[in-house]
């Protein structure tokens, strides 16, 4: 709850009780604008059922219903429920996540209800509520405006009109629409479907994202795949169909080898990995509003970063007020003169109470310890806030039936405002200079000449005396020279951008570590240079003062026109352009506008810098174990596809696998993908690594020759058992034990590559060192139904296996081993010299 400002107390009464709140929200519906239906249960069960594996397998258990054999066809079906179940689960769990950080992104405004002015979400405000809106808010249901202090809002979303329109009371302020100044109280009249915005099927503030390069990219790996499956399918069939006259054992061969080939998990995997990558994001204050630019993360070449409690802590406190005749430091001293305490109320007057900003909490703070007397209740007539192009604070206050104007802001623009001579100006200049040098953030602050009969139009129709400066100590967050560090390690280059003072900012840059931190300029330096020279400065400067909104954009576009990835953090209503324009968009939670926000990518929950190399390190290493994972499917399928593709192919005496014991081999790699490698913790050296190129595919050519090589090796393994047990094993049950032997020799191939694979440039002796608990389960669970399907009675005559000796099992075991070896001994050596070419 919030404390309840004056000039909105006769509204309390206005605020709707929670039964009223009930009753309005089941006659007038919920606040939601729905054009699409939510996928239900049914329609999500359909779209598994219908995946091009689940289609297979059941293909596959009518063939073999045909051929008599009933004990199969049951057992895939039961496999086929299985996979369905896992798969449901899986998509369900996904979409609970993703709803969970939908709701968490959802924005929130401040309505009354039971006398209390209270926050909540914007799908629950409901018809007859009282809104209380501020600058940056979106607008959530439309409303009528009660009351307003210059209200004006962009209501392009349903308009197209980008020119602000002024309200007035009694008109209607539409839903989607953005405040972008003044304050209202409101009462809504609509919600949801009937909006304005709701009527014409806009979603508000959810654009509508096209699939990024690694989606596109997954789904022609995924099709091309299944083309080649369906191609060796037919061919097979046709094969046997034509040469043996065996056209159901024909089709039955060509669904298994499809169903071998398949990487059908690959969609899936990434799903899982952005929606679950995203959720740990949240846990380290970092809200993902779009999953897929996790994508994009890692490839960040430049960091944009706000200093203002991004790189320093944003908890100012007044440290030196000075005036025309000296300079008082107020932690070394319990008492300041009565020139310093005219100064502090001429600032306290000058701002708006209660508020929000770090450094009017700072003057209200310092007022209760220096300026305990005086009527400190003036209640302001008229403001002229603060905008880019004028960069003070004037607010009208009445007393004795005049008018009096107090100033703050920047101490050039409120030097500006009092005219000051040449020698005045020099000196307070040279003031300011030596404060921000030593890192204070440097206010001016001026009152009126003379008493005014009548409120000025405007801020400069009046004359100013200048009484002094406030300087405020901001300091910066102890992790911010160690992430900067980081950052330059990681090959990312940092730029700090500022609307501070210049020598303010250059001595946060010292502090903090940036590289050329001496070099820096001014927005209006910057806005006058030509196209050549904005490109030399942006490759040498890193610290931008007295920087716009506009500025940003601007410096975003040359930037990304450069090749860069940019993520540019941003906080106001102003900062949208910049946001949306950057590859990756970064708002404040904190202190940031609903504007910022929607425009954003992600949203920095504690608005900490060193939140934004989180992300990246979080986002490199997501795209890390994704390769992972798809090197660890490529793998293992060859050795599948292998096994039961040639002994067909060169009439080999025995064929070792059936459907069922390709679905097993599924069982276990799902989740190994989608568990083991979304756990695998960071590699040693990925913060040390550049920026991956961002149109690098996700499949590259040493990701693929790694594939095919351990694949290559795992098959050599297999085919190996397979000749070894055939030689020298002679008897009724050879071939039984021959399709047993050779299948431990798979499952352990597969295990053993799972250990291969947690890292593409470390052996995985050297990972061993590092834990990953999901490891020990998907051995444990793997190894005992293997155990299960060799050993117990009933259940090894449905696989058709016979229980092995010791010998028989370990020797399948430790080939195995040996295949994977090799390939584990030459991964590092094949990596290195492929990344030289």
């Amino acid at each position: 709850m919030q404390s309840i400002p004056k000039q909105i107390s006769e509204y309390l009464a206005m605020g709707l009780s929670n039964d009223t709140v009930k009753k309005n929200r089941s006659v007038y519906g919920a606040n939601e604008i729905l054009t699409s239906k939510k996928k239900g249960i049914l329609l999500m069960l359909f779209g598994v059922v219908t995946e091009p594996m689940i289609l297979l397998l059941i293909s596959i258990s009518i063939v073999y219903l045909l051929l008599g054999d009933r004990g199969e066809a049951l057992l895939l079906l039961c496999s086929v429920i299985g996979i369905i179940c896992i798969t449901f689960y899986q998509e369900k769990k996904t979409d609970t996540a993703i709803s969970a950080l939908r709701s968490l992104a959802s924005p929130r405004t401040n309505v009354i209800r039971e006398g209390q002015i209270i926050r909540i979400e914007g799908k629950d405000v409901v018809f007859g509520d009282i809104l209380i809106l501020n600058e940056g808010d979106r607008i959530p249901a439309d409303a009528e405006l009660l009351s307003d202090r210059i209200f004006s809002c962009d209501e392009s979303l349903l308009t197209g009109e980008s020119i602000p329109v002024n309200k007035v009371l009694g008109q209607i302020v539409f839903c989607g629409a953005l405040v972008v100044g003044g304050e209202g109280v409101c009462q809504v009249k609509s919600v949801g479907n009937q909006t304005e915005i709701g009527k014409i099927g806009k979603k508000i503030a959810d654009e509508s994202v096209g699939r990024t390069l690694l989606e596109l990219e997954v789904a022609r790996l995924v099709k091309n795949l299944f083309l080649v499956a369906a191609g060796l399918c037919v061919l097979l069939a046709l094969y046997f169909g034509f040469v043996k006259s065996l056209w159901l054992q024909g089709l039955l061969s060509g669904l298994t080898l499809a169903i071998g080939l398949m990487p059908e998990e690959l969609p899936l995997v990434m799903t899982i990995f952005f929606a679950l990558g995203a959720y740990r994001l949240s846990t380290k204050n970092v809200l993902v509003r779009r999953s897929s630019i996790i994508e994009t993360l890692g490839a960040a070449t430049v960091l944009c970063s706000d200093k203002t409690g991004t790189i320093t802590k944003n908890k100012m406190k007044v440290g030196i007020i000075s005036t025309k005749d000296l300079d008082e430091n107020l932690e070394k001293t319990k008492e300041i003169s009565e020139d310093s305490k005219t100064i502090l109320q001429l600032a306290y007057f000058a701002s708006k109470h209660p508020s929000f900003d770090p450094m009017d909490i700072a003057i209200s703070d310092c007022m209760g310890t220096f300026h305990e007397d005086g009527d400190l209740s003036l209640v302001s007539i008229k403001d002229f806030p603060l905008t880019p192009e004028q960069l003070t604070m004037i607010r009208v206050l009445k007393e004795s039936g005049k008018y009096v104007c107090y100033a703050k802001g920047s101490p050039e623009a409120i030097f500006g405002l009092c005219n000051l001579d040449t020698n005045e100006l020099d000196e307070w200049t040279k003031r300011t200079n030596l404060l921000a040098k030593e890192g204070y953030r440097v206010l001016a602050v001026a009152k009126s000449n003379s008493d005014l009969n009548n409120i000025p139009e405007d801020r400069n129709d009046v004359k100013y005396q200048l009484y002094g400066l406030l300087s405020f100590l901001d300091p910066i967050r102890e992790i911010v020279p160690t992430a900067v560090q980081t950052a330059y390690e990681a090959g990312i280059r940092v730029i700090m951008i500022t609307g501070d003072y210049p020598e303010t900012a250059k001595n946060i840059a010292n502090q903090i570590g940036l590289k050329n931190s001496d070099l820096v300029y001014t927005g209006k330096e910057f806005s006058n240079l030509k196209d050549t020279e904005l490109k030399k400065v942006l490759n040498e400067c890193n610290v931008f003062s007295r920087v716009s909104p506009e500025d940003k954009w601007k410096l975003v576009r040359i930037l990304k026109a450069e090749g860069e990835i940019v993520a540019m953090t941003g906080d106001g209503v102003n900062d949208a352009p910049a946001l949306r324009t950057a590859n990756i968009g970064v708002a404040m939670g904190e202190r940031g506008t609903d504007v910022a926000r929607e425009a954003s990518d992600i949203v920095l929950l504690d608005d900490s810098f060193s939140s934004i190399l989180e992300s990246v390190r979080i986002g490199r290493q997501i795209f890390d174990n994704l390769k992972k994972a798809l090197g660890y499917l490529i793998g293992v399928h060859i050795p599948i596809v292998g096994i039961t593709f040639l002994p067909i192919l060169f009439d080999w005496p025995i064929v070792v696998l059936s459907a069922i014991h390709i679905v097993f081999m599924e069982m276990v790699i799902d989740p190994t993908c989608t568990i083991v490698f979304e756990k695998e913790d960071a590699e040693f050296d990925l913060m040390k690594r550049k920026p991956r190129n961002a149109t690098e595919p996700l499949l590259d050519n040493e990701l693929f020759i790694n594939s095919l090589i351990q694949g290559a090796f795992s098959l050599l393994s297999v085919v190996s058992t397979y000749w070894i047990t055939l030689l020298y094993l002679k008897g009724d049950s050879v071939n039984q034990i021959v399709s047993t032997t050779t299948f431990v020799t798979l499952v352990f191939s597969n295990l053993f590559l799972i250990l291969a694979n947690r890292s593409l440039h470390e052996s995985m002796w050297s990972r061993m060192r590092i834990k990953n608990s999901m490891i020990n389960f998907v051995f444990v669970g793997t190894i005992g139904v293997l155990l299960l399907s060799i050993y117990l009675p009933g259940m090894n005559s449905l696989f058709r296996f016979v229980p092995l000796n010791f010998l028989q099992f370990l020797t399948a075991i430790l080939v195995a081993f040996i295949g994977v070896l090799f390939y584990d001994m030459t991964k590092v050596s094949v990596s290195k010299r492929l990344r030289r070419l």
